[in-house]
């Protein structure tokens, strides 16, 4: 897939940031720090995006956005553009998780990558990638307490949001090139770990 050209959206997590792979490298990024602003920055970005890299919509072969674990809202956010520009510009999508996409970012710093995210409540999302001989996931996505997750780590490079880590959130660039360097994706279901404390309202028959 590396000869596509592919958009990538995260805000899955509080920041939210897009990225256009294209000619077999990052053609565009743009990011915004700020989670209260995802819904109304997103699309901006994403034409900015577009724009930077010379290219239309009309021009992707496929979009990737990350699926969670991460922010309720945020997550629902990100899948609703990356679902929305998949249909309309009747291209392929693929979702990638956070925990892998941060993991990826952090591939050149070591061996092997635990990639960890606050869940709230005490508890962390938690998984275990290997960089070298190739890249691949140890373990499954895991929701635990943070001496649970540092079990696994055994002199791992940390990626993730806790002090010392590197790939504090999971950077676009980083998740456009994972998409085109990746033939294992999942589909555009956004994926919790732990169920949800918001809930969408229940209609009434």
């Amino acid at each position: 897939m590396t000869g596509e050209t592919i958009l990538a959206i995260d805000s899955a997590t509080g920041p939210c940031s897009v990225a256009v792979w294209k000619d077999g490298r990052v053609a565009a990024y743009k990011e915004n720090l700020h989670p209260a602003a995802q819904s109304s920055v997103l699309m901006p970005m994403i034409e900015a995006a577009l724009a930077d890299s010379g290219i239309g919509y009309g021009d992707l072969s496929a979009v990737a956005a990350t699926v969670g674990p991460g922010s309720f809202t945020g997550i629902r956010v990100g899948l609703a553009a990356a679902r929305g520009i998949a249909f309309a510009a009747g291209i392929k999508s693929l979702g990638f998780t956070t925990l892998e996409t941060m993991a990826f970012a952090a591939r050149a710093r070591g061996e092997r990558i635990l990639s960890l995210l606050h869940a709230g409540k005490g508890e962390y999302y938690y998984q275990l990638f290997e960089a070298v001989p190739g890249w691949r996931a140890l373990s499954e996505p895991m929701l635990g307490a943070l001496e649970q997750a540092m079990a696994l780590s055994k002199g791992a490079v940390i990626a993730g949001n806790v002090e010392g880590a590197t790939s504090a959130f999971p950077r676009a660039d980083a998740l456009a090139e994972l998409a085109a360097t990746r033939t294992a994706a999942q589909p555009l279901k956004a994926f919790y770990i732990r169920p949800p404390d918001a809930k969408l309202p229940v209609k009434k028959l």
